[in-house]
C-alpha cells in the first residue's frame, strides 16, 4: 500500500492506535504504538530505539558480553506494504518494521528481515514457504497454574467442538489480513492445535509468521485463553513444531520436481538437502533457539532427532513431501523438521534457504535417504552414512554455529558474534537453575 493508501484506510476505519512490529534476533515479537494523528510522520521517520534492541534478549535484559550499550540509535521503519487492521483488538492495525539507520534509513547489518529481503533479491529462483505451526491453548487451573484448555484426543472431533468458536475466530482473522487458512486439527497434545496456512513469497513467508502469532495470541486472549508457541510446554505432551516447507521456483517450475527422478526429487533439490545436512547443527541454533527446544527434538517424536532426510518420513530433519496425487510439481517440497514457533522466522528461513543454496552451488551430496526411524538403525550404519544426533542441547548448537564459518559469511561477524552471545548467556542462565526434579531426586538420596 501507498502512504496515502494507508492514511486513508485509517481514517476510514476509525483506527485510533497503529503496532509498529518487530521480531527481535531472540524471537520476541516486540513493537510500539503510534496514534492515527501521528501515523504521516512515524510512516516517513519510523520510531527511534536504542541500537541494542535487536539483541535484546527473552528475559529482557541486555547479554553481559554485547558490545551495544546505551549509546546509539536505529530506527524502526514500517514496511507499508504490511499494513494489516487487525480483527481481535479494536481501532488497530499493524505494521512490521525493519531495523534501518537513523540519519540515512540503510542497512544497519542487525535486523534479520532487512538481510533476508536483500539475499531474495539476489536470487534467480522465486522461493516459496510456509510455516507450518503448532501450538497449545491453555487456560489456569483452580492453583493458577497452566493446564491444557481440554483433555482431547488426537484428530478428535471432539476437540473439534471444543475449540470451534476459537479456531473460527483466529480462521477469519487471519482471512480479513490476508491469509489463506488450508486446514486445521486437533493435534497429538491436549488442547494443541495445528493450523495450515498457505504458502507464500519467501519474505511474505515469515511475515505471515509473525502476523499468525500474534493474531493466535490475540484472539485466545479475547476468549480468556493463552496461546502458547513454546516449544515443549509440558513433559508428558507432544512438543510443538512451527515446520517450514520450501520449494524453489523458475519459469513457472518447481525445480525441486522431476517426474522422472526416484521419488520425483531433481538433482537441485537433492543438492539443496545436502546442504541442509551440511550445516545442520548450526543451523539449529537460529531455528530451534530457545533452550526448551531441544526437549523437543528427541527419538521417537516424530520432530527430528538426527542429521539425516529421508521420503515422505516423519523422523528425519530433512523430509521431501512428496505431493499430492495428480498436482506432485506444484505440491512438491521440502520440509524442515528441527525448527519452532519461538525462532524469529527471518533469521530461520533465510538460514535453511542459504544453507540449500550452498548445497546446490556446491553441489553437496546429502547421501542415502532414511526409509525408517533413523534411532534403530545400527551405530555402525549410522556412522557408515554420517547420521549423527542433532544438538540437544542449545549450548551445543550455539558451539555447532561457532564452528561453522558459512553463517558469518551470510549474515557479518558482527551479527553472528552477537547472536552467540544471547544464545550462550540464554544456555548459562539456564544452567544455574534448580529443577524441582533435581531436587525430588537428590535430596534425600545424599
Amino acid at each position: 500500500m501507498t502512504k496515502e493508501e494507508i492514511l486513508s484506510a485509517v481514517r476510514q476505519n476509525d483506527i485510533a492506535l497503529i503496532r509498529f512490529l518487530y521480531t527481535d534476533n531472540d524471537g520476541v515479537i516486540r513493537g510500539y504504538a503510534t496514534t492515527a494523528d501521528e501515523l504521516e510522520s512515524d510512516l516517513d521517520a519510523g520510531h527511534a530505539f536504542s541500537v541494542a534492541m535487536p539483541f535484546f534478549s527473552v528475559l529482557d535484559n541486555l547479554t553481559p558480553d554485547t558490545r551495544f550499550g546505551c549509546v546509539g540509535e536505529i530506527a524502526g521503519l514500517p514496511d507499508p506494504g504490511t499494513f494489516r487492521i487487525v480483527p481481535y483488538a479494536s481501532n488497530t492495525a499493524v505494521m512490521i518494521c525493519n531495523f534501518v539507520d537513523k540519519a540515512g534509513h540503510g542497512p544497519t547489518g542487525l535486523c534479520a528481515r532487512s538481510i533476508l529481503a536483500d539475499y531474495l533479491a539476489g536470487l534467480e529462483f522465486e522461493v516459496k514457504a510456509a510455516f507450518e505451526n503448532e501450538f497449545y491453548l491453555l487456560t489456569k487451573d483452580s492453583s493458577g497454574h497452566l493446564v491444557p484448555f481440554d483433555q482431547s484426543r488426537c484428530f478428535a472431533t471432539g476437540a473439534m467442538n471444543r475449540h470451534h468458536e476459537i479456531v473460527l475466530d483466529v480462521i477469519h482473522s487471519l482471512k480479513a489480513q490476508g491469509i489463506r487458512v488450508e486446514k486445521y486439527y486437533p493435534e497429538y497434545g491436549k488442547g494443541q492445535v495445528e493450523i495450515v496456512t498457505r504458502y507464500g513469497g519467501g519474505l511474505e513467508a515469515a511475515d505471515n509468521q509473525v502476523l499468525f502469532r500474534e493474531t493466535c495470541r490475540g484472539v485466545a486472549h479475547k476468549h480468556g485463553l493463552i496461546a502458547s508457541f513454546m516449544p515443549k510446554p509440558f513433559p508428558d505432551q507432544a512438543g510443538s513444531g512451527a515446520h517450514l516447507h520450501l520449494s524453489l521456483w523458475k519459469n513457472g517450475k518447481n525445480i525441486f520436481h522431476d517426474a522422472s527422478a526416484a521419488g520425483g526429487i531433481s538433482e537441485p533439490c537433492r543438492y539443496f538437502v545436502g546442504g541442509i545436512l551440511r550445516h545442520l547443527k548450526g543451523l539449529c541454533a537460529f531455528t530451534a533457539s530457545t533452550v526448551n527446544s531441544y526437549k523437543r527434538l528427541v527419538p521417537h517424536a516424530w520432530a527430528s532427532a538426527y542429521t539425516c532426510w529421508g521420503i515422505d518420513n516423519r523422523e528425519v530433519a530433512v523430509r521431501a513431501v512428496s505431493g499430492m496425487k495428480g498436482r506432485e510439481e506444484m505440491s512438491f517440497n521440502i520440509e524442515y523438521k528441527p525448527v519452532d514457533g519461538a525462532c524469529n522466522p527471518y533469521l530461520a528461513l533465510l538460514s535453511v534457504l542459504a544453507a540449500g543454496i550452498d548445497g546446490m552451488e556446491n553441489r553437496i551430496e546429502p547421501g542415502p535417504g532414511v526409509n525408517g526411524d533413523p534411532h534403530d538403525l545400527p551405530a555402525e550404519e549410522k556412522r557408515a552414512a554420517g547420521i549423527e544426533r542433532l544438538p540437544q542441547t542449545l549450548g551445543e548448537a550455539a558451539q555447532a554455529l561457532a564452528a561453522d564459518p558459512f553463517f558469518p559469511e551470510l549474515l557479518g561477524p558482527v551479527f553472528v558474534e552477537e547472536y552467540l552471545a544471547l544464545k550462550r548467556f540464554a544456555w548459562s542462565e539456564y544452567i544455574r537453575q534448580i529443577s524441582p526434579w533435581e531436587t525430588e531426586t537428590y535430596v534425600d538420596a545424599f
